[in-house]
């Protein structure tokens, strides 16, 4: 997977040594170069050859912002200690933030090329065209290669990719980065299913939604207004079948529930495959069992740039739903920090709208998932889109549905995955100063440490919180699975925020916004404190799963596992509701 690493260099149209348009051959570019070669592809994609000139490809231009002032911004409306909190900003007003003369620049720079198609942003701040192979190479004086699937049988589509593409400085020096060219596709399910045979419905020690709602306190399931809207967000060609949806919650004595609004692709018809459709059935079953009686939507991205367009999407929305979950993720290191940064920036826009992001941690520790079944593959490496600080992650725990204490969920103790938890090396520690003060004590005191060499101590400490993530019913093609993930904890703590802001709007007061703020202010006594497990290994069956030599042990208060702890819900509702 590549990273963009930038290098000023001045280009001249040496014959046989560039292909640009002898209108840029004596302009100063930048140029963006994947950091490693494309020759070997990568687990799912191998190089296919040069892509023929005529393919029809996409480009995102994600334009430069004001992120300086909008993290400022946003430390202030996100703060309940503040006179300005929950002073929340329409799609137009956000418009402060950007560049217009960067939109026009970029805009001119196009015009010069022959577009199938050009899509702006309302407020300007990403650009998407299809062109020709042929045009995307002069545009970019890039080499675009095609990419195929190495599973024949995969669903996943062919994606054009070069390894390196530049742009005049008077051009690029108004963008962040230029989607679709040197990044291949990263995006994936958190998820391992620790079964794919059929099972009982009513199976022992499974985590049905009576036993998260016992355990966890939650006294009403049903949402005070539909104006608290949530959304899961899917990719990958993940779809739910809403026959589905009807027998799970049939099963587990659920009212009946629907999506409201579908975004994007949903083929019911590909649920026959269980692996089509798992995830995403997952997420609807369990935030829709959660926030009942609200509007929820289905958003699916495609999956080759699938964060990219996800903020573009919903930097156009003039009405997003005000939660949404994030079960997907792949190593920080195998995305380009621009993009990284990037989904960052709409974290916080989203923030300043009104909107809770929650993502799942990972499950496979620290080391991520190049460790399963692969000792070669242990270190420490960061899970993206969990590590961004302006989204609320959220790990796994144990040992409820099987009515034994909450522990961090581990393949050690037979959880089938282990809550990711660590360290961002993109992103510093966040400045809301409570975090910094819970992370800082973990680092002081934290048990078994491992060298500081091997970690980004000074790095974003995630997740922040943890719920129930083993052994969750799934309904799929008409077959209930049972599987594990902080895939499942995300979409259930969504729906917790979902009930709290329904309560808050019914009260008058503004939903929740970007949550991390008033997270780390609330009193120890609305978390159940999570004090035993490690997260050195990766997931697997028990017993034959990697566990690499280190990883980070939970302890009294935050650690890098299941963060804060879980929620003790009526005592944590009721600490969000007396907020401002």
């Amino acid at each position: 997977m590549a990273r963009l690493s930038l290098a000023l260099v001045a280009t001249m149209a040496v014959l046989g040594l560039v292909a640009a348009s002898s209108m840029l051959d004596m302009e100063l570019r930048a140029e963006f170069a994947a950091t490693t070669s494309f020759a070997k592809g990568t687990s799912s994609y191998k190089l296919a050859g040069r892509s023929s000139p005529d393919d029809i490809i996409p480009l995102i231009f994600a334009v430069r912002q004001n992120t300086a002032a909008l993290k400022a911004e946003l430390a202030q409306i996100s703060d309940p200690t503040h006179p300005r909190y929950a002073q929340y900003y329409t799609l137009e007003e956000l418009a402060k933030f950007t560049f217009p003369e960067s939109t026009e620049a970029l805009h001119a720079y196009l015009s010069q090329f022959d577009l199938q198609y050009i899509d702006t942003t309302p407020n300007g701040e990403y650009v998407k065209v299809a062109v020709t192979v042929a045009t995307a190479n002069a545009m970019l004086n890039a080499d675009y290669m095609t990419f195929l699937p190495r599973d024949a049988a995969s669903t996943l589509p062919a994606v054009h990719r070069t390894q390196r593409y530049s742009l005049p400085i008077s051009v690029a020096d108004h963008l962040d980065y230029v989607a679709y060219t040197t990044n291949l596709p990263a995006a994936r399910a958190s998820g391992v299913f620790t079964t794919l045979e059929p099972m009982a419905a009513d199976a022992d020690g499974i985590a049905t939604i009576s036993v998260i709602s016992k355990y966890y306190n939650i006294k009403n399931l049903t949402c005070a207004t539909r104006s608290s809207s949530n959304a899961v967000f899917e990719t990958i060609g993940q779809s739910y079948e809403p026959s589905d949806l009807t027998t799970f919650d049939k099963n587990y004595g659920v009212p009946a529930q629907k999506i409201s609004k579908v975004v994007g692709t949903n083929n019911p018809g590909s649920c026959v495959n269980p692996n089509n459709c798992v995830e995403a059935e997952l997420d609807v079953q369990l935030i829709t069992a959660i926030a009942q009686d609200t509007a929820t939507t289905f958003w699916s991205i495609p999956g080759s740039e699938s964060f990219v367009e996800w903020a573009k999407a919903v930097a156009a929305d003039p009405n997003p739903p005000k939660v949404h979950s994030v079960s997907y993720g792949s190593p920080e290191s195998e995305n380009p920090a621009t993009n990284v940064k990037s989904f960052d920036t709409e974290a916080m826009k989203l923030g300043l709208r009104g909107v809770t992001i929650t993502v799942a941690s990972g499950d496979d520790g620290v080391a991520g998932e190049g460790a399963r079944g692969n000792p070669s593959g242990c270190g420490f490496n960061p899970s993206y889109p969990a590590t961004p600080p302006h989204v609320t992650a959220v790990g796994a725990t144990q040992g409820p549905e099987s009515g034994m204490p909450e522990i961090a969920c581990s393949s050690k103790t037979g959880g089938g995955i282990t809550t990711g938890g660590g360290f961002s090396v993109v992103f510093p520690r966040p400045s809301y100063t409570d975090q910094d003060a819970a992370v800082s004590a973990y680092l002081k005191n934290g048990p078994n440490m491992p060298p500081a060499s091997k970690y980004n101590g000074a790095g974003r400490g995630y997740p922040d919180v943890a719920i129930m993530g083993h052994n969750y019913p799934i309904v799929v093609g008409g077959n209930t699975y049972q599987g594990s993930g902080t895939s499942a904890a995300s979409p259930v703590f969504a729906g917790m925020i979902t009930l709290i802001n329904a309560e808050r709007i019914q009260a008058g007061k503004k939903t929740l916004g970007f949550l991390n703020t008033a997270l780390y202010q609330l009193d120890e006594s609305v978390f159940h404190d999570i004090t035993s497990g490690e997260n050195n290994c990766a997931a697997g069956q028990q017993g034959s799963q990697t566990c690499c030599q280190y990883g980070f042990t939970a302890t009294t208060g935050w650690d890098p596992l299941t963060g804060r702890g879980s929620p003790r819900f009526e005592k944590f509702k009721a600490a969000l509701m007396a907020l401002p």
